[in-house]
């Protein structure tokens, strides 16, 4: 159910109003909400709605793409307004982390997000964004040795990489931590993670990247 925040940020976007859009979340900034609560329980639902009105067929794809791009600029806003100030002279202790999508796979909102979460919690990030084949993550890897690589896949046809991509990570890195997200974890069944060992964290929702970051396991097994 959509709270009238959701629903206010949701109409901003699906107009292309920016500044609509960045008032919703200066307010929620304002009354003390952090990055994590604005990321995912303010643009991720409304992300969310904008795609059951699209698969409804209520709004068309180019509705869907100005929702989009509205929000890209949202997000962009507020790495440069809110998490910039805040961090600026911080020291990056946390370590290196790693963020992409996996080759043809087109929607990184979430991975972006994550990405500015790290940032602000002390890492060295760097995002590599949508469509990225494996040979070059591994290479990007190899060469920067990150401590956490962030891998998002949204549709399942994508998702079925991930095995591969998870393979080819762990064979170039040695102790480095990955975490894999995306919508496709919803739509996928465990046999298809069959190649998933220790160091690997499933990120089904937002509560399993918070217990991570806090060093938490996740419950269920997800954390393996």
């Amino acid at each position: 159910m959509m709270n009238d925040t959701i629903r206010s940020f949701t109409d901003a976007i699906l107009t292309g109003d920016q500044e609509a859009g960045w008032n919703v979340i200066q307010r929620a900034v304002n009354q003390g909400h952090g990055t994590d609560h604005i990321f995912h329980h303010i643009i991720t639902p409304s992300m969310v709605e904008v795609g059951r009105l699209w698969q409804e067929n209520e709004i068309t794809v180019a509705d869907e793409h100005l929702a989009t791009s509205t929000c890209d600029f949202t997000l962009a806003r507020y790495k440069h307004e809110i998490i910039l100030p805040r961090i600026d002279g911080k020291d990056k202790t946390k370590g290196k982390s790693l963020f992409f999508c996996v080759e043809h796979e087109e929607h990184d909102l979430g991975i972006r997000m994550t990405a500015q979460l790290f940032e602000e919690a002390g890492y060295e990030v760097r995002m590599m964004g949508a469509n990225l084949p494996l040979e070059y993550a591994s290479k990007m890897a190899a060469a920067w040795q990150p401590d956490v690589v962030g891998v998002s896949a949204s549709m399942l046809e994508q998702g079925k990489k991930m095995p591969s991509y998870i393979e080819g990570l762990m064979q170039t890195l040695d102790t480095t931590e990955l975490l894999i997200g995306g919508r496709y974890l919803s739509l996928s069944t465990e046999e298809q993670l069959d190649s998933i060992t220790n160091r690997v964290t499933m990120v089904r929702m937002p509560e399993d990247l918070r217990n991570w970051m806090n060093g938490s396991t996740i419950e269920g097994g997800d954390d393996i």
